[in-house]
């Protein structure tokens, strides 16, 4: 039971650090904004997360809730995910801001990552999770990106892209896998397939839509 609510806590903070995060990145690009704006938000999430615990505590359907809770900020990485890579990312951030966002966006991605193996341990079911290695400008890995985002609409589907070797801050999980090249997938934690996988090969490693 502490194991679980240890799990759960720690899904709170990530969704606390990321939001608090991305509004601070938010400011930093808008220089009118004011101190007391950035104190007033810090108030809110704080709040918020108070207020979430204290539910948690109260009632035994903590499972559903962190899983609703992974699948929204799932949803907000992927959608950042996009913005960093759009063609003018760098240019629009400068290329050590955009550097920063990137690394650390990568390690959000790592963090929920493991929390959705955690999530697996401790609530049961949880939907297929890919981990996918790609390489920029490298014409295997953007086909591999389409595949698997054409699977996202037919499996219940998540996937983490991180790009390969693109820092040390992030070679602990490389190291892990033992990837060495791309493109390279590992399907619910435990099956490495590295090359360019075909959706074929990929379906029949994947849960059945729930």
């Amino acid at each position: 039971m502490r194991n679980k609510q240890f799990f759960l806590l720690n899904i709170l903070l990530l969704v606390v650090v990321f939001l608090v995060g991305i509004f601070v990145g938010d400011v930093l690009h808008n220089p009118g904004a004011s101190v007391e704006k950035i104190l007033k938000q810090s108030e809110l999430s704080a709040e918020s997360f108070i207020v979430e615990q204290a539910l948690f505590d109260e009632f035994k359907a903590s499972c559903p809730l962190a899983k609703k809770r992974l699948a929204v900020l799932s949803g907000d990485l992927w959608r950042l995910g996009k913005l960093l890579d759009s063609p003018t990312a760098k240019k629009d951030l400068g290329s050590v801001e955009y550097d920063f966002l990137k690394r650390k966006f990568h390690l959000m991605q790592i963090k929920t990552y493991i929390l959705y193996k955690q999530l697996g341990e401790n609530c049961g079911s949880v939907p297929n999770v890919i981990l996918f290695y790609f390489s920029q400008s490298d014409k295997d890995s953007a086909l591999q990106g389409k595949i698997l985002d054409g699977l996202v609409k037919d499996f219940d589907l998540k996937v983490f892209a991180i790009e390969y070797n693109f820092s040390s801050d992030l070679m602990f999980l490389e190291d892990f896998y033992d990837v060495n090249s791309t493109p390279s997938i590992i399907i619910n934690f435990k099956t490495k397939l590295e090359g360019l996988s075909s959706r074929d090969k990929i379906i029949p490693l994947l849960h059945e839509k729930s």
